[in-house]
């Protein structure tokens, strides 16, 4: 079978072509512990502006292996579901907002700061005291465009997210003209992507509990 570039262009072109990868904006729902960060840090209200890149992570399935006959070959079944670190770049803005806030939203987490003494506290935390998660964690959508009809076509939305570690800055003699950047990992401990479907309450069924098992095992 011989490859016809016309028929290649002509199926991408029946599916509207291919999606461009910096089509994107990530917004992130400011946390309550951080909501009076709008007056101090004005830059947290335009966040999605200053996020340069942010890789979506994939879908990870742990698996645990079997035998299912007690012997012979062992075979792999799905056991769990991983969800990895989200790595986002933000730009960093001339009057450092953006670094004053993911800092302020680290301290919120663990109160890092020991400058006031031991017990110096930051929003009733000492030093090194963990916040409320249901105070620092909040939800951050990441939506795709389509380059035809410059609408929304596809969404990442994760909850209970928060970052774990803001990356290493680099500034340089050597840099000139480049942009000071702020990587950032964020946890989260739900993940629901466009393509996925919407759980629905089943009422109970006899043998249900059976019926997954031997999803496992066969």
């Amino acid at each position: 079978m011989t490859f016809n570039i016309a028929d290649f262009n002509s199926k991408l072109h029946e599916h509207g072509g291919v999606a461009k990868s910096n089509l994107f904006f990530a917004r992130i729902n400011i946390p309550q512990a951080l909501i009076n960060e709008f007056v101090d840090i004005p830059v947290s209200r335009d966040l999605e502006f200053f996020c340069r890149s942010v890789t979506l992570p994939e879908l990870d399935i742990t698996t645990g292996e079997v035998q299912p006959q007690g012997f012979g070959p062992v075979v792999r079944r799905p056991q769990s579901m991983n969800f990895p670190l989200l790595p986002a770049v933000f730009m960093v803005d001339s009057n450092f907002g953006i670094m004053k806030f993911f800092h302020r939203w680290m301290q919120a987490i663990v109160n890092y700061d020991k400058s006031g003494g031991n017990f110096g506290a930051v929003n009733n935390a000492l030093p090194f005291e963990m916040g409320y998660k249901s105070e620092y964690a909040t939800t951050m959508d990441v939506a795709v465009f389509s380059q035809n009809t410059k609408k929304v076509e596809y969404v990442y939305n994760f909850a209970g997210l928060y970052p774990v570690n803001t990356g290493n800055v680099s500034p340089s003699w050597e840099n000139q003209g480049e942009v000071l950047t702020l990587p950032v990992g964020f946890t989260y401990d739900q993940l629901k992507v466009s393509g996925s479907e919407t759980g629905r309450v089943q009422s109970d069924v006899p043998g249900s509990t059976t019926g997954r098992m031997l999803r496992w095992f066969s």
